[in-house]
């Protein structure tokens, strides 16, 4: 019934157990002082009042007392302890788990929904199990034991106390289906709001420019609307069963008082003992009536784990246990991939040998960027096989695939980390000198240090701090440092100013230098002098060869090349008439 999700952390916890014992120990405990209400009105119905022994009876019950508010004390600090490292190990195998997840998985989905499981609701989680675990504990153990000793006092007016309880719990499956309908609902809207707002301020500067913002807000505005209804449908959804649990419970509080005031004599009942029974049985109904809301409350946080096992349960990618041992070297063999039902690559051979340079070119679409990122085994191909090293892809642990190809693609993504953070991330345990070695290669050195901090200066978020043009030097600079065999360029000046290609042209050169090269170019005069090129169209392979061989068989390379040297003479018109 009660899910907090532990197990999910991966590891176990000894201070939760402890803090389970002392919480429900301290529970228990809080029965006492009506144990010595009795043993007074004992004395006091038959008439002994001078033989009460009030100092040790006020004794023992402030000992009780503060027994009891140790171990609750003690026993709270460690459910604390315990559940707030057990979900900050849960948070972190889920981002390990979502690390080794293939990128089809994050292609099919909108960040931002991805982004409401981490943040709200596992905030939600972390809420619920810290608090209401141990309150949910303690007023467990409180019911359970002041039944026993209702049953020690009277059995028979204990059984008339319990009487309602079945009836009372027949009705939380019911509630808690409530609670399942309003929480998933609660969810799709609260997804649905973080991925409009990532959207809209990732996609501010483009709104802004077309004055397009106020739809956008509006949407914004009506998905606020929507989840705060929906917010008030979920805290509104346990409501009838908690009312309806709490008038059945305290309904046994009722039949105590008319059953023992009917057949107190009949059934032999002592004034103080009733008195006892009654006593007992209001604090029996208060404390299991609170119990439904810690209940109710823990149901919302189970809906949320339900969720993360669902990311949990995804496939990783299966880890190979060896490492490259041979050359630097690739070969693509038959290999076909599909994004879901549309096919990519269609049955592609091809080769790049070590410490050639070999270019990828073709129509928007064609499968080049596929080609490279199946070769970083950002995904897994559907037939076929590749070979790096000799050794098929899969086989080798990724570890090995990554520390072999190193890749700089058009997007250049940079962290609000610093420079030196941001070029370390490659090899994070490189020296300063050789972190300012790869920069002066890179020919980032310069600029960076006349940033205002140098290389410690934090960049903004995605480098904002940087140009385009310096964006893509820090990242070939983090491609040097990592030194890998095999390099993937996906056209790495295409975003740049002119005046700053050079530059990083040169930089490109003193990368390739020694390494195994495969360039994705979409300007073709950019790879005219390299070993081989491929020329793909949907997937698939249709020439092969040099830059003159290609040129001079008049095929899809050549109108690839007439098409960019006529759109290269392009200039802009006059005004429109």
């Amino acid at each position: 019934m009660i899910d907090f999700g532990f197990d999910l952390a991966g590891k176990r916890e000894p201070r939760l157990v402890r803090g389970i014992v002392l919480s429900s120990l301290g529970a228990i405990l809080e029965a006492a002082p009506l144990l010595v209400a009795f043993a007074v009105l004992d004395r006091v119905f038959a008439g002994e009042v001078s033989s009460i022994p009030l100092g040790l009876l006020t004794a023992v019950l402030v000992g009780l007392l503060v027994i009891s508010f140790a171990f609750r004390s003690v026993g709270s600090i460690d459910n604390f302890v315990a559940t707030y490292r057990l979900v900050a190990a849960t948070r972190l195998r889920l981002a390990d788990h979502l690390r080794r997840l293939p990128m089809g998985f994050f292609q099919g989905r909108r960040m931002g929904e991805l982004a409401s499981v981490l943040t709200d609701e596992f905030a939600l989680y972390t809420e619920v199990a810290t608090h209401a675990w141990g309150m949910t504990v303690a007023n467990i153990a409180l019911p359970v034991a002041l039944a026993g000793v209702l049953a020690l006092a009277d059995w028979r007016l204990a059984l008339v106390a319990l009487l309602p309880v079945p009836l009372a719990i027949a009705a939380l499956p019911w509630s808690f289906s409530r609670i399942n309908a309003a929480s998933d609902r609660l969810s799709q809207h609260r997804s649905a709001l973080v991925a409009d707002l990532v959207e809209f301020v990732d996609g501010l500067p483009t709104l802004t420019a077309f004055q397009a913002t106020q739809p956008f807000r509006e949407r914004i505005a009506e998905r606020s609307a929507a989840l705060s209804r929906q917010q008030m449908r979920a805290e509104l959804a346990p409501a009838p069963t908690v009312l309806g649990f709490g008038l059945l419970v305290h309904a046994g509080f009722a039949l105590v008082l008319l059953g023992g005031a009917l057949f107190m004599e009949p059934l032999g009942i002592a004034p103080a003992r009733f008195v006892l029974v009654a006593l007992l049985t209001a604090h029996f109904t208060r404390t299991l009536a609170e119990l439904v809301i810690f209940l109710s409350a823990a149901r919302f946080a189970a809906r949320t784990l339900q969720r993360t096992r669902k990311l949990f349960a995804e496939a990783v990618q299966p880890e190979g246990l060896e490492a490259v041992e041979g050359r630097a070297e690739v070969a693509f063999e038959n290999v076909r991939f599909s994004y879901g039902q549309v096919s990519a690559l269609n049955s592609l051979t091809l080769g790049f040998p070590e410490g050639s340079v070999t270019a990828l070119v073709g129509p928007s679409g064609s499968g080049k960027s596929t080609l490279a990122k199946l070769l970083l085994r950002l995904w897994d191909i559907d037939a076929g096989r590749i070979e790096l090293g000799g050794t098929e892809l899969s086989a080798l642990r990724l570890s090995e695939v990554h520390r072999h190809v190193a890749s700089i693609f058009q997007d250049v993504v940079l962290f609000e980390e610093s420079v030196m953070d941001n070029i370390r991330l490659s090899h994070p345990t490189a020296s300063l000198d050789a972190v300012v070695a790869a920069a002066k290669a890179a020919g980032a050195h310069t600029f960076i240090e006349n940033l205002p901090e140098g290389y410690d200066t934090v960049l903004g978020p995605g480098g904002g701090r940087l140009s385009g043009g310096e964006r893509q030097r820090v990242a070939i600079a983090r491609a040097l440092l990592k030194n890998a065999p095999i390099l993937i360029l996906d056209e790495a000046t295409a975003s740049v100013d002119p005046d700053q290609e050079h530059e990083i042209q040169r930089a490109i050169a003193n990368l390739m230098r020694g390494r195994t090269v495969v360039v994705i170019a979409h300007r073709l005069w950019t790879v005219r002098d390299v070993d081989q090129i491929f020329v793909l169209d949907k997937g698939s392979i249709v020439e092969r060869g040099t830059h003159e061989e290609l040129f001079d068989a008049e095929g899809l390379y050549r109108r690839l090349w007439d098409a960019q040297q006529a759109s290269s003479n392009w200039r802009l018109g006059g005004s429109a008439r």
